[in-house]
């Protein structure tokens, strides 16, 4: 995982992202989760998948799950050239639980977005983290394996710059994704819970987030230090923000926050935070680590407890004094 020097990844090239913050329109009314009208019911193939109920996890913590990562996987995908791989495209890694098949559970999907000339784990030699250059590609798996262990398959683009191309490099990953889970000769066959999908991203990759969210099958998002115009939400959106961040700063992500007239929205202030120092804020118990966790736990996979985090005049969000929460007329308070 990276450390709280290596995160600060908006000192290298995410300082030259594409992360803008914009206003929002649009959108279609939220269901209470879990219900048969839940938003990313539309427009999803069959599930197939049957399992158990999801029981309760504190996010605060890894999850119970042992995770592996199926690399380099899926279709080519990326806007050319990259900022990293020049003109080579990339495909996906996905980071899941270690025993999908058996596990008795139908797993949400989340689609991760990188900030710009970044990925979710290095890939030597063109892709490394070092200080001494300047150089942060590969900040992520801390996020990667947090998310996985609680039973998310997360599906990440090697692509360095997620906020073009057409499709973007994500949705192209999850159009994959979605037909593997159909193919009755691939390890997600089954397994996938493919009307509960949602969407993360930082930096450019919370732009790319933004854009990826007029995606009907996209039941949630949630971004960081990076946002731009919401021209159609399906779900619900959690926008975090870094209080000491100079690349984007807050008032930028504020004001997509305060655009969401018709979704429940959240607009979090990590206090302490610059654009990437957020992943090195102690794991899991950092707060966007755990909020994210919780919030896809809440919106993806039932879990009425998590809840506690954002809901209620004490939630555990309102009460950290390392964070301010904000939550729309929208939101249950």
């Amino acid at each position: 995982m990276a450390t709280g020097t290596a995160a600060s990844a908006a000192e290298g090239p995410q300082a030259v992202d594409m992360a803008t913050s914009e206003g929002q329109t649009g959108g279609t009314a939220l269901a209470p989760a879990g219900s048969a009208g839940a938003p990313g019911n539309e427009g999803t193939v069959p599930s197939g998948c049957v399992g158990q109920a999801w029981p309760t996890a504190d996010p605060t913590s890894a999850g119970p799950f042992q995770v592996s990562v199926d690399k380099n996987i899926g279709p080519l995908a990326g806007f050319l050239p990259d900022p990293v791989y020049g003109n080579v495209q990339q495909r996906f890694n996905i980071y899941r639980p270690s025993n999908l098949e058996s596990s008795g559970l139908c797993h949400p999907i989340l689609v991760w977005a990188n900030g710009h000339g970044d990925n979710p784990e290095q890939h030597p030699p063109e892709c490394i983290v070092n200080p001494a250059t300047n150089t942060w590609c590969g900040t992520y798996p801390g996020l990667m394996n947090q998310l996985a262990s609680h039973g998310f398959v997360v599906i990440a683009s090697l692509s360095t710059t997620t906020s073009r191309g057409e499709p973007l490099p994500t949705i192209a990953g999850l159009n994959w994704l979605l037909e593997q889970a159909q193919d009755s000769t691939s390890p997600y066959f089954h397994h996938l819970d493919t009307a509960h999908i949602g969407a993360l991203g930082h930096s450019e990759g919370g732009a790319s987030t933004c854009i990826a969210a007029a995606d009907p099958r996209i039941s949630a998002i949630a971004t960081v230090s990076g946002t731009r115009a919401l021209t159609s939400l399906h779900g619900p959106a959690l926008l975090i923000c870094g209080g000491r961040d100079t690349t984007v700063p807050c008032d930028g992500v504020a004001n997509t926050f305060n655009a969401v007239t018709d979704q429940p929205a959240l607009f979090m202030n990590n206090l302490a935070a610059d654009h990437g120092s957020w992943l090195g804020q102690n794991g899991s118990k950092g707060p966007d680590f755990f909020a994210l966790t919780a919030w896809f736990r809440v919106n993806l996979m039932d879990d009425e407890a998590n809840r506690q985090f954002f809901f209620g005049p004490t939630c555990t969000l309102c009460t950290d004094n390392r964070v301010t929460l904000q939550r729309n007329a929208l939101v249950d308070q």
